[in-house]
């Protein structure tokens, strides 16, 4: 049995969200400390971006080094098998 219709949940979703939402704005806004939890925030925000940034960088460093290899190893087989073939035309 089910004593809870949607729009009990509709309701308290919206308050919960309603009473985050005023909480951030109360700590962010607060006239006494806001601005340095302001520039924190930024701070942390930059730092984050930056983390990404530099992970990406290495993760494109990586996929690009992959690539050459694979390149290198499927030429190096090309280049067995032609050896290999011509070598077995000319023994005979």
């Amino acid at each position: 049995m089910d004593f809870r219709d949607d729009s009990t949940i509709s309701f308290l979703c919206g308050l919960a969200t309603g009473l985050a939402v005023g909480a951030a704005a109360m700590f962010i806004f607060d006239p006494a400390q806001g601005r340095r939890r302001r520039a924190i925030a930024r701070d942390k925000i930059v730092r984050y971006g930056n983390e990404a940034s530099d992970y990406a960088a290495g993760a494109a460093k990586d996929l690009r080094n992959r690539t050459y290899g694979v390149a290198a190893e499927a030429r190096g087989a090309v280049n067995d098998a032609l050896g290999q073939k011509a070598e077995e035309t000319r023994l005979p």
